[in-house]
């Protein structure tokens, strides 16, 4: 089976970074919850085949003393 889905870390201005391609969509957002546990941001997984793109916001959400990690996403934008 051939790599179908890119994975980036999207800064700020818009650029992205390459983190890799894997078989699945699940594996891809596997893998960019496991980095995303270390370094909160933006990123995109994008279908090769179609296009179609998540949009996945990690951040942080302050409650009292409490800091919890946010995951905000937007699937399937068309290409």
């Amino acid at each position: 089976m051939h790599a179908l889905f890119d994975m980036y870390k999207v800064d700020p201005r818009g650029s992205a970074m390459w983190l890799g391609s894997v078989e699945s969509y699940s594996v891809a957002l596997f893998e960019i919850e496991l980095t995303a546990a270390k370094a909160l941001g933006d990123y995109a997984i994008v279908n090769r085949q179609t296009g179609d793109r998540t949009v996945l916001n990690f951040g942080l959400s302050m409650d009292g003393d409490h800091v919890t990690v946010v995951t905000e996403g937007v699937k399937s934008l068309a290409g």
